[in-house]
């Protein structure tokens, strides 16, 4: 086992990795985006596009690009890494914190917004949300899945599971 320490101290958070097996992750407390050296360890520090943002949790796209939930911000964030550019999606309602972020097998992306007691899905074509409000106060959506035409959420806050289904024309 490898022990590699994070740059600016406490605070790694979500990892994740690319279709090109590379591995980014985002600290909390520090709020960046690192990439390690799989070599050395050494990360470099991607700053977001928001001030203080904190990051909480990433996910890659099929094109290796980087979404990142901004939780302080109320942002979801995209990253480039070849362009070296973000791209910044302020989450709807007034009191946004995105936590968890999954990208499905058609390129969607899914956050949770605890401010909203919500899953929604954003649309990178249209740069559009859905919002799939929970049935139960404080869900607490902290981690999401799928698998094709379906995306899982655990509500810890409500102890259960979720699973939104895409229409079947969505999916052929």
């Amino acid at each position: 086992m490898d022990v590699w320490n994070a740059p600016k101290g406490m605070g790694p958070y979500g990892i994740a990795a690319t279709p090109a097996g590379e591995i980014y992750y985002v600290s909390l407390a520090g709020s960046f985006l690192g990439k390690p050296d799989l070599e050395t360890g050494e990360t470099t520090v991607i700053e977001p596009a928001t001030k203080d943002a904190g990051t909480r949790r990433v996910w890659s796209d099929s094109m290796g690009r980087l979404w990142v939930s901004e939780w302080n911000a109320g942002n979801l964030s995209l990253y480039d890494p070849i362009a070296k550019i973000w791209k910044v999606f302020r989450l709807p309602g007034t009191e946004p914190h995105a936590y968890a972020v999954y990208v499905d097998d058609r390129d969607m992306v899914w956050v949770s917004d605890f401010g909203a007691n919500a899953i929604l899905r954003f649309d990178p074509q249209s740069e559009t949300f859905e919002s799939f409000p929970s049935d139960r106060a404080g869900a607490a959506v902290r981690q999401m899945l799928g698998r094709p035409g379906e995306m899982w959420g655990a509500e810890s806050g409500t102890d259960r599971l979720v699973v939104i289904r895409a229409a079947k024309e969505a999916q052929d």
